[in-house]
């Protein structure tokens, strides 16, 4: 019996902690003021004579309030919370596998790439890379022989099915918060889409032997830091991932 009363507790506790803080805030704060008056304003004489006429109103705006609380965490709040769980478990899901899909996606361009890799090491990893070379992960023609995708093919289809990912996640119906919005729509407006569709569109007009990816007399200035930066904000999504796992626990 021991062992499952820490997990009742903490049940307990991520219940009321996912109440909006206002509700606790007014509802244990009339509490503490109602006590406060309770034990030991109502034993001090008041020092004019309307206090003592409102002091029983007080009292009952303060009472109100505080069933006002307690009828909305266990009447309200419940249902509320039960979607929540609902929704933060498709969310948790959902963010998972486009986690997981990207940093397959980071193997795929070189096994030494991952969500801890840095800035130098995508420039190292982009520079080993022949763009125009039919070797990306990607196979495009099964039969009569295989054909595998050149880099810029590669690049705009796993771009396309991240965006496709997060457009779905965004049009659901899931309870998404502020935080996860801003992430979702910052990752749908990084350059690096933008910059892969361009090239795919123009690699006619390229010269076969030129990187367009890198630039090696300005490094900082090399097409692939925004997919550096597209794997940062994929990174951030990580919190929303944990604390969406903590709610379905």
């Amino acid at each position: 019996m021991t062992k499952k009363k820490p997990g009742k507790c903490t049940a307990a506790w991520r219940f009321f902690r996912s109440a909006d803080q206002l509700y606790h805030w007014i509802g244990l704060g009339s509490f503490a003021i109602l006590l406060i008056k309770v034990l030991v304003l109502n034993n001090i004489s008041a020092p004019l004579r309307f206090m003592s006429a409102v002091s029983p109103v007080v009292e009952g705006i303060l009472g109100s309030v505080i069933a006002s609380y307690i009828f909305y965490i266990f009447c309200i709040h419940p249902p509320i919370y039960a979607e929540k769980k609902t929704s933060a478990s498709f969310v948790n899901f959902i963010l998972t596998r486009i986690s997981k899909n990207f940093e397959q996606h980071l193997k795929g361009i070189s096994a030494t790439l991952g969500y801890h890799s840095t800035s130098d090491e995508f420039l190292s990893a982009f520079t080993g890379i022949d763009p125009f070379s039919r070797t990306a992960p990607l196979l495009v023609q099964f039969s009569p022989e295989q054909v595998y995708a050149d880099w810029f093919q590669y690049f705009q289809n796993e771009n396309v099915r991240l965006q496709k990912e997060i457009e779905r996640l965004m049009d659901s119906r899931l309870l998404l918060n502020n935080e996860l919005t801003y992430i979702l729509n910052t990752i749908n407006d990084c350059g690096w889409f933008m910059i892969i569709e361009n090239m795919a569109g123009m690699k006619g007009q390229m010269a076969i032997s030129h990187n367009p990816f890198v630039n090696p007399d300005q490094p900082a200035t090399s097409c692939c830091t925004s997919m550096y930066d597209l794997k940062e904000l994929m990174k951030s999504l990580q919190s929303v991932i944990d604390a969406t796992g903590k709610l379905i626990e």
